[in-house]
């Protein structure tokens, strides 16, 4: 149980590190917004999915999360907590 708490302190300070800050309905749920640009992530256990609003964004969370950890990229998400993810021609993402 302890490695869990220090597991998830120790994650809390890296996001601060990075400027993120953490959702108040959810503490697994990190946010930041920087010249308009809204990135989220959210970590389950060592598992984090992330969504930004431009490319960009997405390669930067990718580097600082590189920078603090050993991380292996899956690629692009398609399932989120039994949902199929899909995305469409104009950007928009629609959930089944």
């Amino acid at each position: 149980m302890q490695g869990a708490h220090d597991w998830a302190i120790t994650l809390d300070h890296t996001y601060t590190e990075h400027r993120y800050y953490t959702s108040k309905a959810d503490s697994q749920v990190q946010s930041k917004v920087i010249n308009g640009e809204l990135t989220l992530t959210t970590t389950w256990t060592n598992d984090i999915l992330g969504a930004s609003t431009t490319p960009a964004g997405e390669v930067e969370v990718k580097e600082e999360l590189r920078s603090s950890y050993e991380i292996k990229d899956l690629g692009e998400a398609k399932y989120i907590l039994g949902m199929k993810i899909e995305r469409t021609d104009d950007g928009s993402i629609k959930l089944s």
